[in-house]
């Protein structure tokens, strides 16, 4: 059975080095995630280095995701042994401070400018509760509702209160000038809020003469309010669930991932679903029960991908975190409930028509089709066709190797770097020859192609064909 559902998997101290990328790729990994919240630059280029080296020895495209860090929010330095307790009083003060039970400084010195009296402040995901009682211009006062131990660097979240920042900081604006220079596929931005700060990410890229995809994450209940726009204007989405869990009420999690991957369905979008899919292998080698279930239910939920984070950057057992999700989701798969039938995407309506007309005739019992082939410039039918759920395999043909490592993330499509074909012809052959090559049809088995004429030119898809593999 060809599997579907994409995996993203986080490179990290345990997954670093060239040979555990390999097991990774071989094991079921599409695309690499590079997190910018660790690690230096020679570290990151490193890593790219390695992902290019691989995707050369095994003759298939991979993709680099580079995730922004974003204006997450930290506890300062940390003395030894910190214990908040239950009703104590702690302050959090503008200036830096070696913190103690009584008082600790954070990395927003502007924090204290942005909470009011009566607002949640939570510490370390959320297992650390305050509740602001008294603000000043330099301090603000809080009382301890759940406490615990604290250390450096834990995340502090402010679930009732309207930060004014941006969704790029300066060192994400260092970071994206590094990812213009290399070589980098998707850019995943980080606490976005609205659609203003996709369009923001974006000029900054092509103020580089850069144009990776951007994938807004979301983790902050101020993005649901705006979660159309900010579908229509990024690439795709990321359903951070870590964050987003804890600012939000956690039994909405579900919901919102539910109701963010069907609008990324109907808008033919891109959905990944992360955080925590596969915690328990971190440090054991099998999932549990409820993990299996998680990772089922996003590719019922219809996400074109889930993502590993700890469990490949971290973990003890990388390469086995993603041969266990690469067997869930093909599990999963075989009862998926049926999807849009048409998408509807402004830019792309001719292409959206063929790609219903094509899950029609791949339905029929009449015409038994094995596969689906597509001659694509810039992936926009490719991913069309992964958007409508179709039982068989999309071929994706491109002269463009940015275009083939793109479509890694595309539900359903198997990228193929190929020539550029003169001839709707030459696109038949192409199709007919990698569904051969990969064992997904024999001859005499009927595959539908699509292409557009011009041949290989943007936005001129117009072209299916039905067609019988010669013997």
């Amino acid at each position: 059975m060809s599997i579907r559902t994409k995996i993203v998997a986080t490179l990290g101290p345990a997954s670093g080095d060239r040979g555990t990328i390999e097991a990774l790729a071989e094991a079921g990994c599409d695309v690499f995630r590079v997190n910018f919240s660790h690690g230096s630059e020679e570290g990151r280029a490193a890593l790219v280095e390695h992902v290019r080296a691989v995707e050369e020895e095994l003759d298939m495209s991979l993709a680099v995701l580079a995730d922004l860090c974003g204006p997450k929010i930290r506890v300062g330095q940390v003395g030894a042994g910190v214990v908040l307790r239950k009703g104590a009083h702690l302050v959090i003060q503008r200036e830096p401070v070696v913190g103690t039970a009584e008082r600790i400084s954070t990395t927003l010195p502007e924090l204290v400018e942005s909470v009011q009296p009566g607002e949640a402040v939570l510490l370390d995901d959320g297992r650390l509760r305050l509740r602001v009682e008294e603000v000043d211009g330099e301090e603000i006062t809080c009382r301890v509702v759940h406490g615990g131990p604290l250390s450096a660097g834990k995340g502090v979240n402010l679930p009732q209160s309207a930060l004014q920042l941006s969704a790029l900081t300066d060192k994400d604006r260092a970071d994206v000038a590094w990812i213009a220079a290399h070589d980098i596929d998707f850019v995943a931005l980080s606490f976005v809020r609205s659609a203003d700060d996709v369009r923001e990410l974006r000029a900054l890229l092509a103020a580089h003469d850069a144009h990776p995809h951007v994938i807004a994450k979301i983790e902050k209940p101020q993005a649901l309010d705006d979660i159309d726009a900010i579908v229509e204007e990024a690439d795709g989405v990321m359903v951070a669930r870590g964050d987003l869990g804890v600012e939000m009420d956690l039994p909405s999690v579900p919901v919102a991932q539910k109701q963010i991957a069907r609008l990324c369905q109907r808008q033919g979008k891109v959905c990944i679903i992360a955080t925590q899919m596969l915690e328990t292998m971190t440090h054991a080698p099998r999932p549990t029960r409820a993990e299996v279930s998680d990772v089922a239910n996003a590719v019922l939920d219809q996400a074109d991908a889930v993502m590993l984070s700890g469990e490949t950057a971290v973990g003890q057992y990388p390469v086995e975190a993603v041969w266990m999700m690469n067997r869930i989701v093909s599990r999963a798969q075989s009862c998926e409930q049926s999807a849009v039938d048409r998408v509807l995407h402004a830019q792309a309506r001719t292409t959206a028509a063929l790609a219903g007309a094509v899950k029609t005739l791949v339905r029929s019992e009449q015409m038994q089709i094995a596969a689906v082939g597509v001659f694509t410039a810039t992936g926009t039918t490719a991913r069309m066709l992964s958007k409508i759920r179709l039982p068989v395999p999309v071929l994706a043909l491109s002269q463009d190797r940015g275009t083939t490592r793109r479509m890694c993330l595309y539900y359903g499509v198997q990228p193929a770097l190929s020539p550029a074909p003169e001839h709707t012809r030459q696109v038949l052959a192409q199709a007919a020859e990698l569904a051969l090559e990969r064992d997904l049809a024999a001859p005499g088995d009927k595959i539908v192609v699509i292409s557009g004429r011009p041949i290989g030119e943007p936005g001129m898809t117009n072209t299916l064909v039905v067609h019988t593999i010669p013997g």
